[in-house]
């Protein structure tokens, strides 16, 4: 029978095996057969202890033999032993490295007394604060890993659009717009009323018989050009070193790279274009007295001029024609200006000059970038920010020359490595520059306006959504194509106003609202629209905030037909011959550089099924804004 023993007979059961042995290497040789059978399970295909007696016994031997040797190397040369030891030990127990045998001499008795002495009487601890003897105390720091990355990487479009395969350095498809009695393409409603067909012929007679008439079709040719996108991060040898143990660096700049790389795809999506937006015309200018709620101009000269720029993401064309007004006063008028749009822009910066009509003369030459007398008559744009909308008051004091003027050359609005994004392509501007048709007609929108001149209202959707369904008689278009688009996408100020309209027309609704004491905590304050229904084809509108969108714009989007059998299985798509390519450069200095790199473009199989609406105000009323 076994034996149980309470905690305290362990030692004594200790001390009554050690009587079986004679010394006490014959107790380790004992003992050691067994603690070598589990070496079964560590060696190659192992899974089970150690069985063979002949086995067994030989690393039972080696493994005393061994033991001995370290114990005595231990007690002889203590010195080698430590140098030997990993310093990752040493650095977490560093009380090993003590080389008394007791701890009444150990290192952390020593330590203990030291301290013990060191804060022996009040002076001495007076002399040990936070900020003494060091300003940064000795404390430790509560450093977080890994780094907490905050910055918003959002991609909602370049998410939801489909990546298909390509080839080549172009994507090339045949597009047949329309046929007779579509009411696209430029075809109209077909007759296919006909007489009784001839029963027969004379060899002689007509040949072939009488057959009825024929449809018309009409063609387009798209050959979209590949572009190539790539993007590098890089760090130091020395980073990676020292973040070792808090987080991998490397790992990190991958990381961030991937993510900026996304955000450039979906800029490039949005509005990137091959060739520079064109500058605006010269804007119109209305002279008022300010109202209640306005601030009046001053400014000094006889003469208010108004030079407008266009705007993308990637740049500012060259300023407009001047606009010229003598009828602001100072102290008394507001100007109301109206821009003329330009197609693929975004935003608009509003240029305020004044002085004599000598000045506003030589300011006409600003444009040209010729003439730098011209360009100092404008001392800086007249709005916080870019301007959305294309109807804008200035009020208020004019602007210094702090806030700069307009460029004299634009400065990146196009360049010839970029593909054309949804913007320009709906604006029609990516036809004008070449990568989609523009006969028989532009490869566009199947609504544009790019000048809306009010919020975001319900008026506003109803008609771009009847639009798209109905067209426009009498007004030259893509024709209408009965698109249902699915998805509203807008800046989220933008759409704000429009759900507020939806909400204020239902105030005068007729209706009880009865809330139960028990359901009043779970009555929810405010109110969004989250979804649109389209009047016209009673499908459903969603709602999108897209967060890199400017105001001033939205994009009533289709991502397939509402057909079958149309060989067009998506309406927008990222086309690519090669997709998102990771390289990790050859090391030539104490440097790692990544990079990744794709080659494609975003291809508009059928824009006519979406539309977009520029232009959006902020305010309807004067302020304009």
């Amino acid at each position: 029978m076994a034996q149980t023993y309470a905690p305290a007979d362990v030692g004594n059961d200790a001390a009554r095996e050690s009587a079986w042995y004679d010394t006490p290497v014959d107790m380790l040789a004992g003992r050691m057969p067994e603690a070598v059978k589990g070496a079964g399970f560590a060696k190659p295909g192992g899974n089970t202890p150690l069985e063979d007696p002949d086995e067994i016994f030989t690393r039972a031997f080696d493994a005393t033999r061994a033991l001995r040797a370290a114990t005595k190397m231990g007690h002889d040369h203590p010195d080698v032993v430590k140098s030997s030891l990993n310093p990752a030990f040493t650095s977490q127990f560093g009380m090993f490295m003590a080389g008394q045998p007791n701890y009444a001499n150990s290192g952390m008795e020593q330590l203990v007394s030291q301290l013990n002495e060191a804060f022996k009487g009040v002076d001495a601890l007076k002399n040990f604060t936070l900020t003494s003897p060091l300003s940064s105390g000795f404390v430790p720091f509560d450093l977080v890993a890994p780094s907490r990355l905050i910055y918003p990487v959002y991609s909602p479009i370049r998410n939801k659009l489909p990546r298909v395969a390509g080839q080549g350095t172009s994507r090339r498809v045949k597009v047949v717009t329309g046929v007779s009695g579509s009411q696209t393409g430029g075809q109209g409603v077909v007759d296919i009323s006909i007489p009784e067909l001839v029963s027969g012929t004379s060899i002689t007679g007509t040949w072939p018989l009488n057959l009825p008439g024929s449809g018309a079709q009409t063609a387009v040719d798209l050959n979209v050009p590949y572009q190539f996108f790539g993007l590098t991060e890089s760090l130091s040898w020395l980073s990676q070193f020292a973040g070792q143990g808090f987080e991998d660096i490397s790992a990190l700049a991958n990381l961030i790279l991937l993510q900026q790389f996304m955000l450039g795809e979906e800029y490039a999506m949005l509005a990137a274009t091959p060739v520079n937006l064109v500058a605006p015309s010269a804007p119109t200018l209305v002279a008022r007295t300010a109202g209640s709620n306005e601030t009046a101009i001053t400014y000094s000269g006889t003469h208010v001029t108004i030079a407008v720029t266009a705007l993308n993401f990637y740049g500012e064309t060259v300023a407009s024609a001047v606009a010229d007004t003598t009828s602001v006063t100072s102290g008394t008028s507001v100007l109301d200006v109206t821009i003329a749009a330009v197609a693929g822009a975004q935003t608009y910066n509003i240029y305020m000059g004044s002085g004599s009509a000598a000045q506003v003369s030589a300011s006409c030459f600003l444009q040209a970038g010729t003439s730098v007398q011209g360009a100092t008559t404008f001392a800086g744009k007249q709005q916080t920010g870019s301007v959305g909308a294309i109807k804008f008051t200035i009020q208020g004091a004019q602007a210094t020359s702090a806030n700069g003027a307009p460029p004299t050359a634009d400065t990146g609005t196009g360049k010839s490595t970029r593909m054309a994004g949804i913007i320009p392509t709906l604006a029609g501007q990516a036809a004008t520059a070449g990568v989609y048709p523009t006969s028989p007609a532009t490869w566009q929108g199947g609504y544009v306006n790019q000048a809306l001149g009010t919020h975001l209202s319900i008026s506003a959707i109803n008609t771009a959504l009847q639009s798209m369904f109905d067209g426009n008689p009498g007004v030259t278009s893509p024709g209408s194509f009965r698109a249902d688009p699915t998805e509203l996408i807008g800046e989220a100020g933008d759409l704000m106003r429009m759900s507020n309209d939806i909400v204020q027309s239902g105030q005068s609704t007729t209706y009880s609202l009865l809330i139960a004491q028990a359901e009043a905590d779970g009555v929810l304050s405010g109110a969004a629209v989250s979804q649109f229904q389209n009047p016209f084809t009673r499908s459903k509108l969603n709602l999108l905030v897209h967060p890199w969108l400017t105001q001033g714009t939205a994009l009533l989007m289709s991502y397939t037909l509402p057909f079958t059998w149309s060989n067009v299985a998506n309406v927008w798509e990222m086309t690519m011959v090669q997709d998102y390519l990771s390289i990790s450069w050859p090391v030539i200095d104490a440097t790692f550089r990544y990079s990744l790199f794709q080659y494609g473009a975003l291809v508009a199989n059928a824009p006519q099924y979406c539309g977009i609406l520029q232009g959006i105000q902020k305010s309807d009323t004067t302020p304009y804004s």
